[in-house]
């Protein structure tokens, strides 16, 4: 089979579209996203020689996603990110119609990578198989397919997305999966040399342990530990998106869902014991796939898709590029409940800085800006308030505390994003209300009080949008410092 032409074509789309892409005045400035094309999953979150390295989903032909490529971008500092070549193309019998989703380890000085490589025949009808790519340097990779072929029995062709880790001297991988009754799962193999691979059994999912119907597939499925900040126990954290859930009230709002549950995993079962209710990592309008890992300074580190699947009708898509990742940040888990809060290096990029602190009654411009750093305090709660962000004549992005319903509010119904919907979380009688609020080109993410809540969205103002303002019904006290991204 002949795959020369998956290269040309890639880097013939590349060379006709970059400028027009480099031209859009939505581009981001610190947020990961392709040179032309749809991006989607970050893939291969990992650190190797001192520089950290993200993979990520990628169609370099068009903004859909009818191709799966693996791009590679390098960083010293998570904010400041080279574009490497192309790691892994769907140019092989094992990956033809995809290199799907997949994460990065480290071991003897070497960079793995696992993957799903789609393949799928004239009829439609799928072979998954789990692959490795192994890199000395961290940018040419040899690949081996496959180490898994297909499903084990009582399973369906979606089998995708490891996640692969060690732990005393042999390696498991989990993975999503759905079996015969259309019900979505994690599953979990091991591994003693990392080339050959044992199904152990499903350890969580929809129908199994404390879960009813929850989803006919689950994706991207991530395990980690932490230590609690507040009890100093040591939990599991099982990271999933379940497909298939429906809204309820305020949740699940978004098409499919990212979210946690902490628990025990029992690794003889096997089974993740889940000790909580499912809770979404973000009340955004965009965030899915996230991945997570490990730095050399002992932070467990996550970033997600700043975008959801089946939804495609973004206005960049007329200058032939569609979605990014988000920005870093930092997981920590106090009191049973996981905190995501900006990593320290955001402090790096911080400019100029403007400060406000006063009452304010009605509504009150306060500052500036397209791409910042805005922390507020907010106090003498009485009634609705709130800031909006990117005011122009016709858009605006608006983050209200409703006073009534004590909820948080993200509204960005004003602008050219086609999903008009609010976002909300309910915060409860709140006296003090702090924002860690970061704004690019065409996002903004929302930090709650030290990192309990984010909301993470794509905002699209028109042009030259980047008044700043303070509102309030019966009068606010706030302090706001602002910083001009560098």
């Amino acid at each position: 089979m002949d795959f020369k032409h998956i290269k040309e074509n890639e880097e013939k789309s590349v060379s006709e579209k970059k400028e027009k892409v480099s031209s859009d005045y939505w581009r981001q400035k610190y947020h990961i996203q392709g040179i032309v094309g749809l991006i989607n999953d970050p893939n291969g979150f990992s650190q190797f020689k001192g520089k950290y390295h993200m993979f990520y989903q990628w169609n370099p032909l068009k903004t859909d996603h009818t191709a799966k490529y693996w791009g590679h971008s390098v960083s010293g500092d998570l904010l400041h990110w080279e574009r490497k070549k192309t790691a892994l193309r769907p140019e092989t019998v094992y990956s033809k119609n995809g290199v799907y989703s997949g994460s990065g380890l480290t071991i003897n000085d070497k960079l793995y990578l696992f993957y799903t490589g789609n393949v799928k025949d004239e009829k439609g009808n799928r072979d998954s198989y789990q692959c490795i790519a192994i890199s000395e340097d961290g940018e040419n990779f040899e690949r081996i397919e496959p180490v898994i072929t297909n499903q084990p029995e009582g399973y369906t062709r979606h089998i995708r997305d490891p996640k692969v880790w060690e732990k005393d001297g042999i390696y498991y991988m989990i993975i999503g999966i759905q079996n015969d009754d259309l019900k979505g799962k994690a599953a979990l193999f091991s591994s003693e040399n990392i080339y050959d691979w044992k199904f152990l059994g499903e350890i969580a999912g929809a129908d199994k342990g404390k879960l009813g119907k929850f989803g006919y597939m689950w994706e991207c499925p991530d395990y980690f530990q932490l230590k609690d900040e507040k009890t100093s126990e040591i939990k599991d954290i099982l990271v999933a998106c379940p497909q298939g859930l429906e809204a309820q009230g305020d949740l699940y709002n978004n098409v499919f869902q990212s979210g946690y549950f902490i628990g025990k995993m029992d690794y003889k079962k096997p089974e993740f014991i889940i000790e909580n209710d499912f809770i979404e990592l973000d009340r955004g309008h965009d965030f899915y796939a996230p991945q997570s890992m490990e730095d050399d300074k002992g932070r467990r580190l996550m970033i997600g898709w700043m975008g959801v699947p089946e939804q495609e009708d973004y206005p960049t898509v007329k200058n032939e590029w569609l979605h990014c990742l988000t920005l870093p940040r930092e997981l920590k888990l106090k009191n049973g409940k996981l905190y995501q809060v900006p990593i320290e290096e955001m402090e790096t990029i911080r400019g100029e800085k403007s400060e406000f602190s006063g009452s304010v009654k009605g509504e009150k411009e306060i500052g500036k800006g397209t791409v910042y750093e805005l922390k507020a305090e907010f106090s003498d709660i009485s009634s609705d308030f709130g800031l909006k962000l990117r005011v122009g004549e016709n858009s605006e992005t608006v983050l209200k505390f409703d006073y009534n319903e004590k909820k948080f509010i993200l509204d960005r119904s004003s602008g050219e994003q086609p999903d008009k919907s609010l976002r909300k979380v309910y915060l409860g009688d709140i006296k003090t209300l702090e924002l860690d609020i970061f704004v690019d080109n065409s996002s903004v993410e929302v930090f709650i009080n030290g990192g309990e809540e984010v909301f993470s969205s794509r905002i699209f103002p028109e042009k030259g949008a980047d008044k700043i303002t303070v509102f309030s019904e019966n009068g606010i006290n706030v302090k706001i410092e602002k910083w001009e991204w560098k």
